[in-house]
């Protein structure tokens, strides 16, 4: 009997062994598996912040677009920012803070290039003047507030002042 008990006791170790061997293996696939989740989650999260601070950037293009509309109606054709003379009103609707980020208006100007001003230009059609335009350079910037991450925004919108009716 003893002989026999003596097998099994070596079985014993034996699977004992390769239950442990089986086990370490388990365990490094599943840490393998745990850091590439979390490092693919952490990647998914921050891109998720990107994709916020940029969306803040494109809400502050939008506002400026709808204050540029708004005053060209109204007739009036001053519309840089930050003003020559204070205007807390403008300020405040182009600094905006929201419970997950913000958007600022960082400049909003007549576009310039090669030493030229895109500002009252005068618009032609077959070689007949039909109005004006100008072209305004408008950046901005967006915060994500969780992480701090931040996109800016730079856009040229083309605004035509008045048409003539002949």
């Amino acid at each position: 009997m003893t002989e026999i008990q003596g097998k099994h006791n070596g079985r014993r170790g034996f699977i004992a062994m390769l239950s442990l061997i089986l086990l370490v293996v388990f365990a490094i696939f599943g840490i393998a598996y745990w850091l590439s989740s979390r490092l693919t989650t952490d990647m998914i999260f921050a891109e998720s912040q990107r994709i916020k601070a940029r969306n803040f950037a494109q809400a502050a293009l939008e506002k400026v677009k709808i204050n540029i509309a708004n005053q060209y109606n109204m007739n009036n054709h001053d519309l840089e920012y930050p003003p020559r003379y204070t205007s807390d009103r403008v300020s405040k609707e182009y600094n905006i803070q929201f419970a997950d980020g913000e958007f600022k208006v960082i400049t909003v100007r007549p576009y310039e290039e090669g030493g030229r001003r895109f500002y009252n230009v005068s618009h032609l059609s077959k070689g007949v003047k039909i109005g004006n335009y100008d072209i305004w350079e408008v950046t901005t910037h967006g915060v994500a507030k969780a992480t701090g991450i931040t996109a800016e925004l730079r856009a040229l919108i083309k605004i035509y002042r008045d048409h003539v009716v002949y």
